[in-house]
């Protein structure tokens, strides 16, 4: 076991006697080569690994991804104290915190892609390897000429979690239980920047930034080294194409990977097709680019909501800044999702089995978003009708309830949507929707702080609330007429053959020609 565990670590694709003795389709020549395909029971199928292994990966993705989210917004607790050490303004030591955020828009533009052609594995281990130096660098910074850039490198670096944690949950996952592995995916990124400043602040206040600076290192450390010994490759078709390579050189035939995503052997092409995938793939799939634009808006609201709560209570209701960073605490409401998404997973199980052996369609993971539509905009406008200091103060926290469940249930049932819908290029899918979140969650506090300037708390708060009203009802658009609108996808016949094909039966269809299309 433990010597398989290390073959799979340091030589993925490996082959077996068992494998070399299988009869592929083909014959083996130039004109007609041998199609490599998984085997049924084959333990390096991730698809068939064992459910506590794929928890475990789960898992440490997840640790990875609260890593990042943890370091983007815990350091907004020492601005001032950069500030004052580096002697500079605090605003321009905050730059920090959106330079992060402009990293997440840079990095996963070209770790997703690169993922899809080199494997998850590689480009994980590169990646947060680098994010974990720049963290490091950041602790002996002289000045904030030195800050700025190493925080807008470390987040470019540590995006790729972002895209690729949940690009491994739809390698290592089908879709009776995806759905609750996405869950925990989809909640890390949401409840990690809410921790972030209150463990910051006690942290920075103890012992300075440079603490602060050094745990973020040691934490992005630790999930570098969990997948630098536990995360083995799984994506598919690097897997089989490296099998095929070593089945042809141990037996002299011509052998190919029943995944060939790029017919081209040209290195340059491949890799232009590859880095351009996202970018292709939002202008021909207007599903795509419309739940982008969705997300974006609802994360735009999240930190909004971060950067109003404070001042609610802060300018309404007289609070010590420390007391009036903990009204952002009613947001942690959200983890009443979980109890849904429970229910959900049961629902969705339900559906499987009664429409056996066909599958449901990506729609059908969409009704908690619905529900989640409606929850987030009920509590935006809660939120604006009881900020004023006529209500008790209770009232306004409890806002955060219905908006961050609202918020948890869109975030997973899009995320879930997505990875159904984009299974084998998941990674260049979600990068779309990560860069269009990252771009508004950097200027939206920002903004919502220049709308305190000028109108009123509860007029300023309408803003984000009306916003929402307005996109509410494209879930429920989405959950009718997406089979409709992907049905006109250039990509929607492939990508639903392979979402759903059945590895136990090889049954892998040949969609190759159409992928250069994207």
């Amino acid at each position: 076991m433990l010597q398989r565990w290390i073959l799979m670590l340091t030589q993925p694709g490996p082959v077996e006697p068992e494998m070399l003795a299988h009869h592929y389709p083909g014959a083996g020549t130039a004109d007609e080569p041998y199609r490599i395909d998984f085997l049924k029971h084959d333990p390096h199928d991730p698809m068939q690994f064992p459910p506590w292994l794929r928890w475990m990966l789960c898992c440490i993705c997840g640790g990875a991804t609260f890593s990042v989210a943890f370091i983007s917004s815990s350091y907004a607790s020492g601005v001032t104290q950069i500030a004052k050490d580096l002697g500079s303004s605090e605003g321009i030591a905050t730059l920090g915190l959106s330079l992060f955020l402009v990293g997440f828009i840079v990095g996963p533009l070209f770790w997703a892609p690169a993922s899809e052609w080199l494997g998850r594995r590689p480009i994980f281990v590169l990646s947060l390897g680098g994010h974990v130096a720049l963290n490091v660098c950041l602790c002996f910074c002289p000045n904030l000429a030195a800050v700025l850039p190493l925080r807008l490198l470390s987040g470019a670096f540590g995006a790729s979690s972002l895209t690729n944690a949940g690009a491994v949950i739809a390698d290592t996952f089908p879709p009776q239980v995806r759905g609750l592995a996405i869950t925990v995916y989809a909640l890390v990124p949401l409840f990690a920047p809410i921790l972030g400043p209150l463990v910051g602040s006690f942290v920075a206040e103890a012992w300075g930034w440079r603490a602060l600076m050094e745990l973020n290192a040691l934490l992005s450390a630790s999930a570098w080294i969990a997948l630098l010994i536990a995360l083995p490759e799984t994506y598919a078709p690097v897997l089989l194409r490296l099998r095929a390579q070593h089945i042809g050189e141990l037996t002299g035939k011509v052998c190919v990977s029943s995944m060939a995503v790029q017919p081209s052997d040209e290195p340059g092409v491949r890799l232009r097709d590859v880095l351009s995938r996202p970018i292709r793939l939002a202008v021909h799939q207007p599903i795509l680019l419309l739940l982008a634009g969705y997300q974006a808006i609802v994360f735009g609201t999240l930190y909004m909501a971060f950067a109003a709560f404070p001042i609610v209570h802060s300018a309404g209701r007289g609070w010590s800044p420390g007391m009036s960073g903990l009204s952002i605490l009613g947001l942690v409401g959200s983890r009443c999702s979980v109890l849904f998404q429970l229910w959900d997973h049961h629902r969705y199980a339900r559906l499987i089995e009664r429409l056996a052996p066909q599958h449901p369609s990506p729609e059908a993971r969409l009704p908690g978003c619905c529900l989640g539509s409606v929850s987030l905009t009920i509590g935006l406008f809660w939120l604006a009708g009881t900020s004023s200091p006529h209500f008790h103060w209770l009232w306004s926290i409890t806002a955060g309830i219905p908006f961050g469940f609202g918020v948890v249930l869109i975030t997973i049932g899009s995320t879930s949507y997505l990875v159904d819908a984009y299974t084998v290029f998941a990674a260049s899918a979600l990068t779309v929707c990560i860069c269009a979140r990252a771009a508004c969650g950097a200027f939206s506090p920002l903004l919502i702080r220049q709308a305190f300037s000028i109108l009123s708390v509860r007029w300023a708060l309408s803003i984000p609330a009306t916003l929402a009203l307005v996109c509410a009802p494209f879930p429920f658009v989405l959950y009718h007429c997406g089979p409709q609108m992907r049905s006109q996808s250039g990509l929607a016949r492939p990508l639903k053959s392979i979402s759903f094909q059945d590895r136990d039966q090889n049954s892998w269809p040949d969609w190759t020609p159409l992928l250069p299309q994207v």
